[in-house]
């Protein structure tokens, strides 16, 4: 068990004090940005009620402190220029942290209204362009199968694959 945290017995009543919930969620706050549903399961998770809980939330969410949205922006942000990335996986990664369709949609039109988010068929084609040089030694068909297997396993659509996989062809001829 990690130092200074008591563990709470199973039976335990939930806490239901807001004081206690927004302290506790302030405290969470403090040391990382969260999504809305990630930092409702830390506190469910340190036993504060449920009824308790939305409500603060809802007012943290209100004052700015909370921004499924905004987490999303930094979070793509982030990661796009990092490891060549697929949208479609980001999203994933999102979804699983708990931020909804509709707040990844409103970061990545942030994004792009910045100029700060990068070009998928770039990222895919700079993929390509590393991982030919592993698989130059194979037959063709071969080669063209495990690139477009890499490139849907790192989270890039079908369009994007087939028009990074055609500028690999075109720069070779």
């Amino acid at each position: 068990m990690p130092w200074g945290r008591r563990a709470r017995p199973a039976d335990a009543e939930p806490i239901a004090d807001p004081d206690a919930v927004r302290e506790a969620a302030l405290k969470l706050l403090e040391r990382t940005r969260r999504t809305r549903s990630a930092l409702a399961q830390r506190l469910r998770d340190k036993g504060f009620a449920e009824q308790a809980i939305e409500p603060v939330l809802d007012r943290l969410t209100e004052v700015g402190l909370v921004d499924d949205t905004e987490y999303a922006r930094a979070y793509l942000a982030g990661r796009w220029g990092r490891r060549p990335t697929g949208l479609k996986r980001l999203q994933q990664e999102l979804r699983a942290k708990g931020v909804g369709d509709e707040a990844v949609a409103s970061a990545r039109a942030l994004l792009e209204q910045q100029g700060a988010a990068g070009d998928e068929q770039a990222a895919a084609a700079r993929l390509v362009a590393q991982a030919a040089r592993r698989y130059a030694a194979l037959e063709p068909r071969v080669r063209e199968q495990r690139l477009y297997a890499l490139l849907t396993r790192r989270g890039f659509d079908r369009d994007t694959i087939r028009a990074a996989l055609a500028m690999r062809e075109a720069g070779e001829e």
